[in-house]
């Protein structure tokens, strides 16, 4: 195609022709030529990256400046001619945005250069460097936001402000302190030159200084310089310190005005701390990380011109040039950096890593540092690479710093959900609301909607809107002092359930120091709140209850003592009957299974059929001898009351198994365990609990398509459960605001749901004792015991499917 370069050679002349000093000192350029008599462009990969090309190194130049930020093209344009211009030296610098030709992403670049001309003045050769300068660019425009927040935030500060223009270094701008300083008030001399505002200052030296910024785009600092004002009655010296600080047009290098700014430090013996603070105070410090830079020189890697940066991170002291790199850092065998530069160098492609974590022995010591490190390979004339430029900068305090933000952050989402805290935040500005999921579900919201804050209120009771917004008001009109703290109601907007929240917040302050938004918690209360009406309420009954019957009161008395008396005979009746029933009814029930062992034994041979009649008479005698233990069991747990310590239900339920091993071994059962919480409450009760169930578990397995015992599968699982959706179980009113819910399921036969509190009766049974054995007790016991613990049981079944049994215990 006409125009282009015509081989590969001609574009790698282009590497050839740029000084190889220029090269290496200034890593990360790019290296483009215009052809001025074709137009064409010829750069390199860094340069199309700069105009977010994928392709072409070759392009017309109206195609190049089409993806040039419009704003800047006739700049560009105009520079271009201005090149090739013989009186203009053929010098090219202009710093432009380009648009992403690919990818879309906006860049501050600078290309500068020069022309070549010939004898005629005719233009030969264009061509020079570009890099990205986006952080610089940004960097600047950061500065004269500060420039400008320094100048408003110091209006009616005690130290002196001016603004002048390049041209004839007029004042724009003055503050009252400067105006103060010069003796003239500074509506007497914004809009004047400096020479006219202040004539007496001629001659001193201060409009050189000035000139000297502009011409040098350098700040100039002074301490304690004298200058002679007119001032009241006349002529005054006095003594200032100055900073005259360039301001540069955004995205250029020109200046277009100067910052001054004084503070007068003629009382220096007295008023030195004053002055020295409102210099740290008015002080701009702008710090640069350290970048470490050395070339690895050849496949061996040897180290050569590193910088001072360059050797303090290494620490090996001054004398490690000329040295392989294995030899000057042995520490680097065991880590990935020598096969990383291994491949960079066969590859020819750059490396760039952030935030690697490389371990150096420095000065001794093995430190653990974070780095952002670039690896750049470097090419001689024939394309080969052979060396590699390493660019280093320690990164290691911001690393850390993330991850103790990252952490902080996880401690106090653990800490919101532990305390069951909710989250909110109110955007002023946007008008949105931010609701953490928990809230969410309290309100009937769902997870992914955009809420507004009139949909925010619509969970809240109409009553409240007055003084929520009463109250969010008053934070917004005393921002620094005022904390927002409310109780209201929500309904859900799904199910209707209601709730008490109590929220607290704060809010926040945008850099100008105006609201921006508020944030907080809100804690679930109902609790409490229900509680403490109930309370109220209480005593409000009992104290009406007193004073109505103060006067039946000792009759009372007389009838709770009878009522004692007759608890304690009762009680000694029930320990009368479980004498009885262990050993009196027990003993006549011996002698039986012992005649009829006898009998058995003599006898059976020559009873033929008849035999059958002594195995009934055993059995029955068996079952009743379990039923009599069951019914003693049932009776003293009914009569006693269970001692309260500290019982971990996972020690328990291993226990159980243990007990249970030979029925779990024979049937091949397999239990799922998972951790279980630690109670308060009575160990061997617990264990006859836990043991019946599984017992019944075991017993009660389904049968395959051949009538054989199906293998029984027992999970037992664990919960924290609210008391709200308990409330509504048959029979029970929670008494604690959380219980542990241990779910016992199994796949044996199951049953008839309808029969599921029928069961928990004593002697109940759903089968026939020749199907399964048992006396019906089992599951009442399961029950008492959870009832003198303050909990209860409930089963839930169809048949074939088989059963779940959940336990509550309180928390």
């Amino acid at each position: 195609m006409p125009g282009k370069f015509d081989n590969e050679a001609e574009r790698d002349s282009l590497r050839d022709r740029l000084d190889i000093d220029f090269a290496l000192n200034s890593a990360g350029l790019g290296i483009w030529e215009l052809n001025p008599i074709t137009m064409q462009v010829l750069w390199d990969d860094r340069c199309r990256e700069l105009f977010g090309l994928a392709t072409d190194n070759f392009l017309p130049y109206e195609q190049a400046i089409a993806f040039i930020h419009t704003e800047d093209v006739a700049r560009v344009d105009a520079a271009v001619q201005k090149a090739f211009e013989p009186e203009s030296g053929g010098l090219y610098d202009v710093t432009y945005r380009t648009m992403g030709a690919d990818d879309g992403k906006l860049r501050w670049v600078r290309f500068y250069g020069k022309s070549y001309f010939d004898e005629t003045g005719r233009v030969y050769r264009f061509g020079g460097v570009a890099q990205d300068v986006t952080q610089d660019v940004q960097a600047q425009q950061r500065q004269q936001a500060t420039q400008r927040q320094i100048l408003d935030s110091f209006e009616a500060s005690p130290v002196g402000i001016a603004l002048l223009d390049q041209k004839e270094l007029t004042f724009l701008r003055a503050n009252s302190f400067y105006g103060e300083l010069v003796g003239r008030k500074p509506d007497e001399i914004v809009g004047k030159p400096l020479i006219e505002a202040l004539p007496e200052i001629q001659g001193q030296g201060f409009v050189k200084l000035l000139q000297g910024v502009l011409e040098t785009g350098l700040p100039y600092t002074a301490k304690e310089a004298s200058v002679t004002l007119e001032r009241g009655s006349g002529l005054e010296t006095i003594f200032i310190d100055f900073t005259y600080q360039p301001l540069f047009e955004l995205g250029s290098s020109q200046i277009i005005g100067i910052l001054v700014i004084a503070t007068d430090v003629t009382q220096q013996v007295q008023s030195r701390k004053i002055i020295e603070a409102r210099e740290a105070q008015l002080r701009d410090i702008i710090a640069t990380a350290p970048a470490a830079m050395g070339l690895f020189v050849g496949r061996d890697l040897i180290v050569e011109m590193p910088n001072q940066a360059f050797i303090d991170i290494v620490g090996k002291g001054p004398d490690i040039a000329g040295k392989p790199l294995r030899e000057v850092m042995p520490e680097l065998e065991n880590q990935p950096f020598l096969k990383i530069l291994d491949d960079v160098y066969t590859s020819g492609v750059m490396f760039q890593s952030d935030g690697s974590q490389v371990n150096i022995v420095q000065n001794g010591v093995m430190t653990y540092n974070f780095y952002n490190i670039t690896y750049t390979p470097l090419l001689n004339e024939k394309g080969e690479v052979y060396a590699i430029l390493d660019i280093a900068i320690d990164v290691t305090e911001s690393i850390r710093t993330q991850k103790q933000l990252a952490e902080a952050q996880s401690n106090l989402a653990q800490a919101i959900d532990m305390a069951e805290l909710a989250t909110w935040q109110v955007d002023f500005e946007t008008g949105n609301v931010e609701y953490s999921p928990r809230l969410r579900q309290w309100c009937g919201l769902e997870g992914d909607e955009v809420l507004s804050i009139p949909r925010g209120y619509e969970a809240i009771d109409p009553a409240d809107h007055a003084k929520l917004k009463a109250a969010m008001d008053h934070c917004r009109r005393f921002p620094n002092d005022a904390l927002f703290d409310v109780e209201y109601s929500v309904s859900n907007l799904k199910t209707g359930q209601k709730r008490v929240l109590h929220a607290q917040g704060k809010v926040k302050l945008d850099q100008e120091g105006k609201v921006k938004s508020m944030s907080g918690t809100a804690q679930d209360i109902t609790l409490q709140k229900n509680t403490q009406v109930a309370l109220e309420l209480l005593v409000q009954e009992r104290t009406e209850e007193l004073e109505a019957t103060n006067e039946e009161l000792q009759a009372s008395n007389e009838q709770i003592f009878q009522a004692n008396e007759q608890l304690l005979r009762s009680n000694e009746s029930l320990e009368e009957f479980a004498y009885i029933a262990s050993h009196d009814l027990q003993e006549p029930l011996r002698k039986i299974r012992q005649f009829t062992d006898r009998l058995d034994l003599r006898h059976r041979s020559s009873l033929g059929e008849d035999a059958r009649f002594l195995d009934s008479i055993q059995k029955s005698a068996q079952r009743m001898s379990l039923l009599i233990d069951d019914l003693l069991t049932f009776s003293k747990i009914s009569s006693g009351f269970p001692s309260k310590q500290s019982v971990s239900l996972t020690s328990v339920l291993a226990q159980v198994v243990d007990t249970l091993s030979v029925s779990i071994e024979e049937t091949k059962a397999e239990i799922s365990l998972e951790s279980l919480p630690i109670i308060q409450g009575d160990e061997r009760q617990l264990e006859q609990l836990f043991q019946n169930l599984l017992s019944n578990a075991l017993k009660f397995s389904s049968k395959d398509e051949n009538g054989n015992p199906a293998q029984p599968y027992i999970t037992i699982t664990h919960q924290l459960v609210e008391y709200d959706p308990l409330s509504s179980m048959l029979s029970f009113q929670p008494l604690q605001a959380h219980y542990h819910q241990i779910i016992i399921q199994d796949n044996g036969i199951g049953f008839d749901n309808q029969y599921a509190e029928r069961i928990f009766g004593v002697f109940q049974r759903l089968h026939g004792k020749n199907e399964f054995a048992g006396t019906g007790v089992g599951l009442a016991i399961c029950q008492k015991v959870a009832l003198n613990h303050g909990g209860f049981i409930i089963a839930q079944s169809k048949p074939g499917q088989g059963a779940t049994f959940c336990v509550y215990l309180p928390n």
